[in-house]
């Protein structure tokens, strides 16, 4: 009789076992990497809405006016109003040369923004005004009443108060106002309501000087 001896050999599935984790990490970097692409995407669409809410909350206020906007309109054109008169009686009443010079500037740019401004508010139902405040037409009423250096010293020492006035409003449509073209325009002629400003505290300077 032939004996046939069977020998178990358990290498295959060591090979197995080994071929297992072999395969282990090639499954944990294809989740890792799925992770990271949606980790990606998910953050690209993030920002895609974050964007688009950004955008959106960002869009110009154009053809909305509130109160503040209203009131803003009628006031600045009443002022623009007073120092385009006021720049011409410097012209009609002063005498020295700086002020006549600054009474040129003034009628000049003040009638630029007071241009600017209707430009603005063209074809809309917001409302300006083409006179003088009831203040303002007080005050030009009292300067016309005089000439010479009387006029000069007066004149530009009020100039620099109706500034400093004129300044705070701007400031506040700047702060306040919601449409964006009127706010823009508030902050354009701010920075030349400054500049007058100190034209007219050299003005001054200059009238004392020779005044000595």
């Amino acid at each position: 009789m032939v004996l046939v001896r069977i020998v178990v050999n358990t290498k295959p599935t060591n090979f197995l076992m080994r071929t297992s984790n072999v395969n282990q990490p090639a499954a944990k970097n294809f989740s890792r990497k799925a992770k990271i692409t949606g980790a990606v995407l998910l953050s690209s669409f993030c920002l895609v809405g974050m964007t688009s809410c950004e955008n959106e909350d960002d869009d110009p206020i154009l053809n909305t006016y509130n109160q503040q906007d209203r009131n803003f309109a009628i006031s600045s054109s009443e002022n623009l109003n007073a120092q385009i008169s006021f720049g011409q009686l410097a012209l009609d009443n002063g005498e020295d040369d700086s002020v006549l010079e600054y009474g040129t500037m003034l009628a000049s740019e003040n009638t630029e923004s007071k241009a600017e401004l209707e430009g603005l508010l063209a074809d809309t139902d917001v409302e300006i005004s083409n006179d003088l405040s009831a203040a303002m037409q007080a005050k030009y009423d009292e300067l016309e009443m005089m000439s010479g250096e009387d006029f000069d010293m007066a004149f530009i020492e009020f100039q620099i108060d109706l500034l400093n006035d004129s300044m705070s409003m701007y400031e506040n449509q700047k702060d306040n106002g919601e449409n964006n073209s009127l706010k823009d325009f508030a902050d354009k002629t701010l920075g030349k309501v400054k500049d007058h400003k100190e034209d007219a505290i050299l003005v001054k300077a200059e009238i004392e000087l020779e005044d000595l």
